[in-house]
């Protein structure tokens, strides 16, 4: 697929609850990779997120994208007759939560079906291809060319593949940052959100609250402060899913609500192709958008985060792949 320009007022984008007007939305910059490294350094450091083109060569995205859905076809999601790579829901009366992946399955309502496919799913990380992709060079020096003062740059094991089907509802993540699941390290990791083929920003790609790393450590201050107040423990105030948190840990399902509440800072959308990368801080207030695609793509993406091994990191993240009922 070839990744189509869109004006903002095209979009009609919706969350994982409610609507994006086209002024809450602006277009999230990308820079090639080929940028100087102090560019793309104060990009991450002053706006919390850095889009960057062509990280990765695209074939090598698009065999991962292959071997994924290859893996993922005896559920009978893909299109009869489709290639693996493209990555087309079988459509028609088929409900795309029947077949919603383990990074969503909190999100919505499972049936009998969703159950049984979901098991497919899990096995992803135990496939060879997926820590060799995850663990990619081409990632691992964007990283270092980032974290310069990092010591000894690694990416922790636990590595999340995430689906996202055209027109099912519940299963964009909503609103939050990283660092409400990472509460046992300080606030020092960088997620690399990796599109794993072309998204347009009709496929339910994630988006960026603009400078929003000083709403994320002002909500984080808060939960803090109000955890010790309520004479939580030292586990419970670090747990995502503590009482003063949503059952999913997500901060909000609305995020056109979510920035009128915070300010007006518009959603920055992107128009991400396969080796593409986005690297932002554990701060930084994101969601994801539903996917609407009009061509019937399943979005395809990988969260994978990174620590400096000689300094602190939330060890909970580098003890196991993200398995059933971790916890986290």
């Amino acid at each position: 697929m070839t990744i189509t320009q869109y004006t903002l007022q095209d979009l009609h984008l919706t969350g994982s609850v409610g609507d994006l007007e086209p002024d809450q939305t602006a277009w999230l910059p990308s820079f090639p990779a080929s940028t100087p490294d102090d560019v793309l350094r104060n990009q991450l450091e002053t706006k919390g997120v850095v889009h960057i083109k062509g990280v990765m060569p695209r074939e090598f995205v698009l065999d991962a994208r292959a071997k994924f859905f290859t893996h993922m076809a005896p559920t009978g999601m893909l299109k009869e007759g489709s290639a693996p790579v493209d990555g087309i829901w079988r459509g028609g009366d088929a409900d795309g939560n029947d077949y919603v992946g383990p990074a969503s399955a909190s999100l919505v309502q499972l049936s009998e079906t969703a159950e049984n496919n979901l098991q497919r799913g899990w096995d992803v990380p135990r496939q060879p291809w997926s820590p060799e992709f995850c663990g990619n060079q081409y990632i691992r020096g964007m990283v270092s060319r980032l974290q310069p003062d990092w010591a000894d740059p690694f990416i922790f094991k636990r590595q999340i593949w995430r689906t996202n089907f055209p027109h099912a509802r519940g299963q964009s993540i909503g609103v939050h940052y990283d660092h409400i699941f990472l509460r046992h390290g300080p606030p020092t990791a960088l997620t690399a959100w990796v599109p794993v083929g072309d998204c347009t920003p009709l496929q339910g790609g994630l988006i960026y609250l603009e400078d929003s790393v000083a709403i994320g450590r002002a909500i984080e201050d808060d939960f803090t402060a109000r955890a010790r107040a309520a004479g939580f423990s030292e586990d419970e105030e670090r747990w995502a899913f503590n009482a003063h948190m949503d059952s999913t840990g997500v901060l909000c399902r609305d995020p056109g609500s979510f920035a009128r509440e915070h300010g007006n800072h518009r959603w920055l959308i992107g128009n991400y192709e396969a080796g593409d990368v986005v690297f932002h801080s554990p701060l930084m207030v994101h969601a994801a958008s539903q996917n609407v695609d009009p061509n019937d793509h399943i979005r395809l993406s990988c969260d994978l985060r990174y620590g400096d091994r000689a300094g602190s990191y939330d060890p909970r993240w580098n003890a196991d792949i993200h398995r059933e009922n971790d916890g986290l």
